[in-house]
């Protein structure tokens, strides 16, 4: 059963052939399919893509930032600034390790990312980090706010959950802080179901990564496989995050596709974009050098969001919406007391953007007939 077939143009669609297939039986053949030779492949093939000294795989994106926020030395009573326009894995982790979020607005509706004039007046002498997502895979801001972050010695953590192949002047997103995560979700441009990664340029940090993935231990049963002493001890309070071969191998494929695949992205954001510069606001502008995760656009004022979904639900075609603000989740209002008019800018996208269709093996027409009916709803 296909998944997308409710749709005659689905959210997203995963860009998987026979290349896929083969990995997979290939792995399975191995007889061996936890955390092995196929996941430091896999480790090796992703810092050499984005240029960092190294990279950590994990069970998922959410495991990536609960590791990357506690390798940067995060801990109880520590404020850390956030978005609150981002997928709530972003902040959860946070409350696990008992650091205190502090929201940031959003710099405008046109820069969906925090900025350091967002950051800057939430700083104290409690800040221990800033957390920088780069939404939809764009890296506005990314160089001004690592410059602040450093000027003021916090520890700056890039959320690069949708930012596989974005860069800024050659550098890719994820190298600009301590650490970047990656997200590896099915939806992402570079997906295995669930996986992650973590990337950073410290030795030190390298070595106890690898050691929290894997519940603290010195070693592994696929280093017992190998050969050489099978005696461990456990050094760390550790976790159980490791990924499996058959992620790694996905991944694997899905690294080698990921130029192509984000080549004819832009190809389509480029025809949304001239398609709706005058019926929307179409936040960012360099998205030739953005992954461009999703195409979101901010619906003109008095435009409902939910009636517009429904008119795009009639004729085929899916949305969504990035995201419901974190600070109006029920968990922060009871835990947080944070509520409306905290954010102004954040709140006004939570109410206004709407996510349309994107994934490499979209047709050029889809993406007229989607810009056609987005023009026709407006234009009523």
């Amino acid at each position: 059963m296909e998944v997308t077939g409710a749709f005659r143009i689905p959210l997203f669609d995963l860009n998987y052939d026979k290349e896929e297939e083969d990995a997979l039986l290939r792995v399975l053949r191995s007889r061996w399919i936890s955390q092995g030779p196929e996941t430091e492949a896999f480790e090796r093939d992703f810092a050499r893509f984005t240029g960092s000294k190294y990279a950590v795989a994990v069970a998922n994106g959410t495991a990536a930032l609960h590791l990357s926020y506690l390798l940067a030395g995060i801990g109880p009573g520590d404020e850390v600034i956030v978005p609150s326009f981002t997928f709530i894995a972003t902040v959860t982790p946070l409350l696990w390790i008992g650091a205190r979020p502090v929201f940031a607005d959003i710099d405008s509706l046109k820069n969906l990312n925090i900025s350091r004039r967002t950051v800057e007046p939430l700083v104290t002498e409690r800040t221990k980090a800033v957390v920088f997502v780069h939404f939809a895979g764009f890296t506005d801001g990314i160089e001004e706010l690592r410059d602040f972050c450093s000027g003021v010695g916090c520890v700056l953590i890039e959320d690069a959950s949708h930012a596989h192949g974005s860069r800024v002047k050659g550098k890719h997103a994820g190298t600009f802080g301590l650490l970047g995560a990656f997200s590896l979700f099915s939806n992402k441009n570079l997906a295995v179901g669930e996986g992650g990664m973590i990337i950073t340029g410290n030795e030190e940090i390298h070595r106890k990564a690898k050691l929290l993935r894997s519940h603290g231990m010195t070693r592994l049963a696929w280093d017992k496989i190998r050969g050489g002493v099978s005696d461990y001890d456990v050094v760390e309070l550790g976790f159980n995050y490791r990924m499996n071969e058959l992620q790694a191998a996905l991944g694997r494929v899905q690294l080698l596709k990921l130029e192509a695949a984000n080549r004819r992205r832009r190809k389509l954001v480029k025809i949304y974009r001239e398609a709706l510069k005058d019926v929307v606001l179409i936040p960012f502008e360099d998205y030739e050098n953005s992954a461009n995760y999703i195409f979101p656009i901010i619906l003109p004022e008095g435009v409902e969001r939910e009636k517009a979904a429904l008119f795009l639900h009639d004729r085929g075609i899916q949305t969504s919406h990035h995201y419901r603000p974190v600070h109006l989740m029920s968990l922060f209002r009871k835990t947080m007391g944070t509520g409306e008019g905290l954010l102004p800018v954040t709140e006004e996208a939570g109410r206004r953007e709407l996510t349309l269709p994107l994934y490499p093996g979209m047709r050029e027409e889809d993406v007229h007939f989607v810009a056609e009916s987005i023009r026709e709803f407006i234009g009523r």
